[in-house]
Order: structure tokens, then sequence, then C-alpha cells
């Protein structure tokens, strides 16, 4: 019965940490568009690190990718801010694989991939 004890407690533990995980870490990187002659390429941070509150996201009317700070990690996936310039809600991008359903700013393709460079703490 320890054992069964002890597998509850690890899952647990383990759950919980990984589950806070996305929500004070993120990610630094490179964005970059596969279509042929695009040559679209710009370095991108997702998220910020435990003392630095930030929303990553992507303007559709300015077709830019936008980098918000928040006033704290409460309501991170709730919160959709406006976009810097103009008041359209940013589309969030809590992960790198949300790149890929974001239109490249310079040809409009969906052909953007993230590379992950390092994790931000």
């Amino acid at each position: 019965m320890k054992t069964f004890a002890k597998i509850i407690f690890l899952s647990l533990f383990f759950g919980v940490f990984l589950w806070a995980g996305p929500a004070v870490a993120g990610e630094a990187g490179r964005v970059s568009c596969s279509t042929p002659g695009c040559g679209y390429q710009d370095s991108l941070t997702i998220g910020g690190g435990k003392k630095s509150p930030s929303l990553t996201g992507y303007c559709r009317s300015t077709k830019q990718f936008v980098y918000v700070k928040l006033k704290s990690w409460a309501g991170y996936r709730e919160t959709v801010p406006a976009c810097p310039d103009c008041p359209e809600a940013i589309l969030p991008i809590y992960s790198g694989g949300r790149v890929a359903q974001i239109p490249c700013p310079k040809c409009g393709n969906l052909t953007l991939s993230f590379e992950r460079r390092f994790r931000v703490d």
C-alpha cells in the first residue's frame, strides 16, 4: 500500500508541476517561413520568465508579432490584451506550435514555423 501512496503522491506532484510550467516560463527562438522565395525570419520570445509576466501574440491588422507585459501571471490564459498600435485583440501565442496557424506577415501563406533556441525561466 505504501508504494501505491507514493505513486499517487508523485503523480499529483508532477501533474501540478508540469501544469504550472507553461504559465511561468517562456521560450525564445526563431520564426521562419518555408515558402520558396519569401525569406521571412524573425526572432520571437513566447511568454516570459517567472518574474516577467508577458503574453506574446500576433496582431492581424498590423501583421506583426507583439510582446505585451502583464501586471501579473493571474489570468494569463484568460487575458487577451489589445494590440499596442490598434484596438484589436491580439491572437495569443502560448507555445511555438501555435505559430504554424498564423499567416506569414510577408507572403500571407500558412507556412511559418518556430524553432526554439532556449527556455526562458
